[in-house]
């Protein structure tokens, strides 16, 4: 079947009780699908869930959407599909119900049919919840695509056409392509199903077809096995997809169609060569990722995600995490097409909860169902090469509850035996319940819901990495390790050189890491053929889990716990910030990586220039890619240079202030004490005397103006489209002025609506609502939705400056 839009013409408005409606209906705002409800909403020190989900209320929505069905529709199918609804789903057609998925995540098909009333209007409604039930900004509503499947009582199944490579050679690739074919008509039925096979241009390279009898009231599935000449390999340095296209004919006329894009590679998995893919070895230089798209929330419109990746890949990750839930569709299609690799991740609890609400709740009746959703999403996707069955499972060290975890892999295994499986452990949440035995000091740190564990790793990272290496954790965790093709290992890097003794056979990947030692991390990966790749957490800042990754003096830090106090909104714990501005860490990464040769100059803040420096695991030194530093003239300063050359020179307004080898205090690092002019600071990278490659920053001085630049100049009106307005506060030779932040109007007019505006502020004390924000570090982001055809103008002013402006055409 193939799929048509969903998403306009709905309305949203708070869940009401039925007998309060008999005093007067309350209006629904029109919306446009994706759409997040929450995210517009006040935030308040007091909120339930806390920092854990941004200081962000709980909630009840339900969105109405009124459809004209007409009388040709009753010889027809009608599905809707939802790829997600957070959370606690119920979807009524015409006042009854029709569905109910709990989880927040996983997409779900709906048969609309029995419900609906034909020459006449239908409703659809759909109500669901959030209350006390994620670690994380899960945000609330209809947050992903929806999608309208029609057919012919003979039909193709929804989202049921597979592409499977079977076999490949040298030149030839050999591929099952399959579907299912229903027959809800009274009569047996003949059909011919016709299987085609075009290349990335669109031209027919495979063609076959096949009779096929259904019963009435009955389904078969239709596999045709096709050999491909001179085929063309999926893989991350080429990319290329075919697609393959399943016709249902009878009598020279069309029943159904169905397509998909699909690519041909091979997996191949051992101690000795780690991970190739079509013969190449590839390590995976990765990055977890959350669901949320900052500015405007969780709504998964397309272009925001595939945003993600395209800026991901840019600073040198050729892999993504997706933590701590099933990834979307738009972010895996931008996977396949820019090849990158992904682990697709199911759930972050099984049985036991980690919040008072959450999904174990649910679990043991729905996530076989769940599973199976997940597999259906990705199982086209060349980019998904493992599925991660869970992030550290507190059941992983119980031998009568890790049973579930071959449970998962099995069906797994049953559903899609050509991936691998991976299981997220973190050592100290599979032994939690013994922590006190091994002599732990965590001043009474309570672990049994997550949030104790993650303060022990933030103040004690030597211990942490001793209870993962010790005896108990490997014995406890030996058979939910065993389950599964890959050992995921959260913060368990003190493993990697252990394992091989005890356990010879096991791969592993790092599928959390901290950046507290980037450097370490990649040097073990680089060595060890067993360990196939790093994740680090995290690749891109995100909501909820606020203040993990703040920067805290050694003294006077006045919040308590892992995470922040309020207004802290996101983790600060991002390679790439909200809005997807690389921070100095993401410089660092790529030039351990090997990929960066110019250096990059971070300088720490002249004001704390006496203290002593204690980020958290997840963070990184507070230190700006800026020389402008108003009132602190005359002050000292120390300048970090990241460089993988042997020596760097130091230069302020032309003379060297001092040359440092690099590597001495910090890998990849050389660090200067200097004071702090106006001007320009230069970094001069040499190896051998040889000159490797420089780099400059200049004060910003005299007059400044907004500047505006877009992503997008011209964007398609569809309900995928958006267009991306950096906004920076510049002077007149386009220097960046970090140190003045203003507040800044953002208007929209013409065919397009601000649909969110944002900094990168981890702790704004501002409401995310409206479109009135301050710059951060001289910077914000405004995201720009089209509305129809026409020219989008969007202008961004502030007191004391002059304002920036684009336009945006829409077609």
């Amino acid at each position: 079947m193939l799929a048509d839009p969903f998403n306009r013409g709905w309305g949203v408005r708070p869940k009401t009780n039925p007998f309060f409606e008999l005093a007067g209906a309350v209006p629904y705002e029109p919306v446009t699908l994706p759409h997040d409800a929450m995210i517009g909403r006040e935030r308040a020190a007091d909120a339930a869930s806390g920092a854990m989900n941004g200081f962000f209320p709980g909630g009840d929505v339900e969105y109405l959407k009124e459809i004209e069905v007409p009388d040709d529709w009753s010889g027809r199918r009608a599905f809707l599909s939802f790829e997600g609804v957070y959370r606690d789903a119920r979807v009524f057609v015409n006042g009854a119900l029709a569905a109910h998925r709990p989880s927040g995540y996983s997409g779900f098909v709906v048969q609309l049919d029995p419900y609906l009333r034909y020459g006449t209007r239908n409703t659809v409604r759909v109500e669901c919840t959030t209350q006390e039930d994620t670690r994380w900004y899960a945000g609330l509503g209809i947050y992903r695509p929806v999608h309208l499947y029609l057919g012919g009582l003979v039909h193709l199944g929804a989202e049921t056409l597979r592409v499977t490579t079977l076999d490949i050679d040298d030149d030839n690739a050999t591929v099952e392509v399959s579907d299912v074919v229903h027959n809800e008509s009274p009569v047996s039925r003949t059909v011919t199903v016709v299987t085609e096979v075009l290349d990335d241009a669109g031209q027919i390279v495979m063609t076959d077809s096949a009779p096929v009898t259904v019963f009435p009231g009955t389904s078969v599935a239709v596999r045709r096995r096709l050999v491909l000449e001179q085929v063309r390999r999926w893989g991350p340095d080429d990319p290329y997809r075919y697609t393959a296209r399943v016709t249902l004919g009878c009598g020279g006329d069309e029943l159904d169609r169905g397509e998909t894009r699909f690519g041909i590679r091979r997996l191949q998995l051992d101690t000795k060569r780690g991970l190739r893919i079509n013969g190449v070895p590839v390590k995976l230089r990765g990055a977890c990722v959350h669901h949320d798209n900052g500015p405007i929330g969780v709504a998964t419109i397309g272009r925001a995600d595939e945003r993600r990746v395209e800026l991901l890949k840019a600073a040198g990750f050729n892999a993504l995490r997706s933590a701590h839930t099933p990834m979307s569709k738009a972010m895996l299609e931008a996977c396949d097409r820019l090849g990158i690799l992904v682990m697709d991740e199911a759930f972050d609890v099984w049985t036991r909860t980690k919040a008072r609400l959450d999904y174990a709740l649910d679990f043991t009746s729905w996530w076989e169902a769940d599973l199976e959703a997940m597999i259906r999403k990705d199982y086209n996707h060349p980019s998904v090469i493992m599925y991660s069955i869970g992030n550290e499972i507190p059941e992983t060290g119980s031998d009568l509850d890790a049973s579930w975890g071959r449970r998962l892999a099995d069906t797994v295994r049953r559903l899609d035996p050509h991936r691998y499986t991976v299981n997220c452990v973190n050592g100290l949440v599979s032994v939690a319940d013994q922590i006190s035995a091994l002599g732990a000091a965590d001043g009474g740190n309570d672990v049994d819901d997550g949030h104790g564990v993650n303060d022990m790793l933030a103040s004690m990272v030597d211990f942490a990495a001793a209870v993962n290496a010790s005896d108990l954790v490997s014995d406890r965790t030996e058979e939910a390790l065993g389950q599964v093709d890959i050992a995921g290992y959260n913060y368990g890097e003190s493993r990697y050189t252990l394992d091989p003794g005890r356990f010879p056979h096991r791969i592993i990947v790092g599928s959390e890491t901290s950046r507290s030692d980037i450097a370490g991390n990649w040097a073990l990966v680089s060595r060890l053929p067993h360990v196939i790749g790093d994740f680090c957490w995290t690749g891109w800042d995100y909501l909820g889990e606020a203040g993990i990754g703040r920067f805290n003096p050694a003294e006077g830090d006045a919040t308590a716990g892992v995470t922040g106090s309020f207004p802290s909104l996101t983790a600060a714990a991002g390679d790439l910030d909200l809005t997807g501005s690389r921070m100095p860490a993401s410089y660092y990464r790529e030039t351990v990586f090997g990929l960066r040769g110019e250096p990059f100059i971070a300088v720490h803040r002249p004001a704390r220039f006496e203290e002593k420096a204690a980020p958290s695991i997840w963070g990184w030194a507070d230190v700006l890619d800026s020389w402008s530093w108003a009132g602190d003239e005359g002050k000292p300063v120390r300048v970090d240079v990241y460089s993988d050359a042997d020596e760097v020179d130091l230069l302020v307004n032309g003379t060297v202030v001092g040359t440092a080898a690099v590597g001495q205090g910090q890998p990849f690092v050389a660090s200067f004490d200097t004071v702090y002019e106006p001007g320009t600071v230069t970094a001069v990278a040499r190896s051998a005397s040889a000159e490797r490659g420089r780099a400059s920053l200049t004060t910003a001085t005299g007059p400044l103006r907004l500047r505006a630049n877009s992503d997008a100049r011209i964007l398609t009106d569809d309900d995928s489209a958006l267009a991306f307005v950096r906004v920076t506060l510049v002077d007149r030779d386009g220097n960046l002025d970090t140190t003045q932040d203003l507040q800044v109007r953002v208007e929209v007019t013409g065919t397009g609506v601000l649909q969110g505006v944002a900094s990168g502020d981890p702790a704004p004390d501002e409401p995310l609502a409206g479109n009135t924000r301050s710059t951060y570090q001289g910077s914000l982001l405004a995201v720009v939705r089209p509305t129809g055809r026409g020219r989008i103008t969007v202008t961004a002013s502030a007191t004391g400056c002059e304002p920036g402006g684009i336009e945006i055409a829409v077609r």
